[in-house]
């Protein structure tokens, strides 16, 4: 077994490594500021492991990292350092940045010193950004990085320069000292390809916050200019094989894909501005000319500043050492680009609600480049479509309600465009959802039951008119907007256009939930429900994909059921409902005493009436 001391294991790539590690024969030491909440931390990601994870607390910053006599022994009879802390700031003071980065240095390799003159440490494993200037070329640089150092690097951003002087300072240590070091240079690092989660919003969300924004209108740089991208757990397995060689002395890994085959940041602006769903830019701007701009003042309006520019670059880049460790074909066959849509509506779903309070109830899993969230169980999955003015996690509720009752897997949904889903360009929009439907049933050969809510259940709908769905499923149609009124009350075109939307209160929107009879009084709003919904009008990729959705179930659907299958068809429709009529012409429905979201706020209502309705085979 070997023993390992991590820094950094509980920030955004360092719990995706941890979980690589415990693949290993490893006891791993892990360098935090508070026991209590990394057990948290790890515990709510599921790979909390007593026996192979011991956390200690300390600080970088400070002097032999600020740990105890006891924890210092432990460390010094450790086999292999990993480094790879320090939080992503790139507007820290020259202070901060120096106090996190050189002292770091620093002080984790007097660590490696001793433990090497010791024992023999058998490798020093340090994490850097893919934009330092040192390399296996270049690693005898013989100056005072701490008196020279900020004269030597003509870079003026802080976070930069001194995550770069660590680099060189730890090459000094390891050249000076005879410990093998290898040094790993990983572009931006994104989520896992597995899901697109991107928790690290301070490195590409500067280009999805601008985006948002609006600020966006040019390419930065133009032809030849890139943006290098790596996932979190590519970047671990990638770290954890690194580990595992023998090295003897200092090796340096570049993780950037060939030149040739990485998009262009006007190919990567334009798969973006289609995940936002919004209007690509076509002009180029010379790097220089826009943080010009930016340092004129025009970061202090959009609040993103010019050296978040500075991960846009021209340069070429070596990778033959890490295609000799992970084969020739690894980067095109871990490209970010397969899932980078997810990815973009990830960080704007972030952005927009400014928490990620996801159930845990559920796991994230893609389908496509469709976020589909789960929980397993025994049998046909129950697959939930929900409808407009809400998204996958509003039907948690429903879906836990059916598990439990049931025991049965649950697929929730998030509609392409909604949620964490990404927009993606058709012809015809249905299309889109429609495609959606076909993915899944691909994932669930023997048949499901499907639950569509509002417009999920037109997605539904047409999905049977199609004969797409076969006899192996089942369909429940939760207030199926088919059935127009003509009547005042029909006021949702007025309320959903752009403006309105933007500048709607919280008072509006409550307004707006009851007339239309959405929910049947105040009380049966779900908590933070009329909060949440306003913040969405944030996301230029949820606001315009909602009208977009609306405009077409309003003006231009005319859906045309006289050929629907009959079979294995349940419709439950809330009376509540001001704008549409219950679609009695589509067979047998089930009234009851509530609004047109009643999925949202009578779950488990929904949940008894959905099982009732027929005796479930699993």
């Amino acid at each position: 077994m070997r023993t390992i001391f991590l820094t950094g294991g509980t920030g955004f790539i360092g719990r995706q490594l941890v979980e690589e590690l415990l693949k290993e024969d490893v006891m791993i030491f892990l360098l935090v500021r508070s026991k209590s909440k990394a057990t948290r931390t790890f515990q709510e990601k599921g790979i909390l492991n007593e026996a192979a994870m011991h956390f200690i607390e300390g600080d970088l910053t400070k002097t032999d990292l600020g740990l105890s006599d006891e924890d210092k022994d432990r460390v010094l009879n450790t086999d292999v350092i990993i480094h790879a802390g320090g939080q992503m700031d790139i507007q820290a003071t020259k202070q901060e940045a120096t106090s996190v980065f050189l002292n770091g240095a620093k002080h984790i390799s007097e660590f490696a010193k001793s433990i090497h003159q010791l024992k023999g440490l058998q490798q020093f494993i340090h994490v850097v950004g893919y934009m330092t200037p040192f390399d296996d070329k270049n690693n005898k640089v013989a100056i005072d990085v701490f008196k020279e150092g900020h004269d030597y690097l003509k870079i003026k951003n802080p976070y930069e320069r001194t995550k770069f002087l660590a680099d060189l300072y730890i090459r000094q240590q390891a050249s000076a000292i005879g410990y093998p070091l290898s040094v790993i240079n990983p572009p931006t690092v994104v989520g896992s390809s597995k899901t697109g989660s991107t928790e690290q919003v301070a490195g590409l969300g500067l280009l999805v916050t601008s985006m948002r924004r609006g600020l966006m209108p040019v390419i930065p740089g133009g032809k030849g200019y890139k943006l290098p991208l790596i996932s979190n757990d590519e970047l671990a397995k990638f770290i954890v094989q690194v580990f595992k060689l023998e090295h003897s002395s200092i090796q340096t890994y570049t993780l950037v894909q060939d030149k040739q085959l990485d998009p262009d940041i006007s190919q990567l602006l334009d798969v973006m501005s289609e995940s936002m769903n919004m209007t690509a830019p076509k002009i180029s701007v010379p790097i220089r000319f826009m943080k010009a701009l930016m340092k004129s003042g025009i970061s202090k309006i959009t609040k993103i500043p010019s050296d978040g520019l500075n991960f846009i670059t021209n340069r070429k880049f070596s990778n033959d050492l890490s295609k000799k460790i992970m084969g020739g074909d690894w980067f095109n066959k871990t490209s970010v680009m397969k899932f980078f849509p997810v990815v973009v509506a990830d960080l704007d779903y972030r952005l927009t609600y400014q928490n990620d309070q996801h159930n845990h109830a559920f796991e994230r899993a893609l389908i496509g480049n469709t976020v589909i969230y789960q929980i397993q169980g025994e049998g046909k999955p129950f697959i939930l479509l929900h409808g407009l003015l809400s998204d996958g996690e509003d039907l948690f509720p429903l879906g836990i309600e059916l598990h439990e009752k049931t025991g049965q897997p649950i697929w929730i949904v998030d509609l392409p465009g909604l949620g964490r889903s990404p927009f993606k360009r058709e012809k015809n929009l249905l299309n889109l959802y429609l495609n959606l439907v076909k993915e899944l049933l691909g994932k669930s050969t023997n048949g499901a039951h499907w639950i569509g809510h509002s417009f999920g259940s037109v997605i539904l709908l047409e999905s049977l008119v199609r004969e797409y769905i076969d006899t192996k499923n089942t369909i429940t149609l939760l207030q199926p907007p088919v059935a127009k009124r003509i009547s005042k009350s029909f006021n949702a075109p007025q309320f959903m256009n752009k403006w309105a939307l933007k500048l709607a209160t919280a008072n509006s929107i409550g307004r707006y939930l009851i007339g239309n009879g959405l929910f049947e009084n105040t009380e049966s709003i779900p908590k933070h429900y009329i909060a949440k919904v306003s913040s969405s009008f944030t996301s230029p990729r949820i606001l315009n994909t909602t009208l977009q959705l609306n405009r077409f179930l309003s003006k231009d659907y005319q859906g045309d059921f006289t050929k629907v299958p009959r079979y294995n068809l349940h419709i439950i429709w809330g009376n509540h409902d001001r704008n549409y009529s219950a679609p009695l012409h589509l067979g047998k429905v089930d009234v009851v005493p509530y609004g047109h979201h009643f999925p949202l706020s009578h779950p488990r209502e929904t949940a008894d009436l959905v099982i009732k309705s027929r005796a479930f085979n699993t």
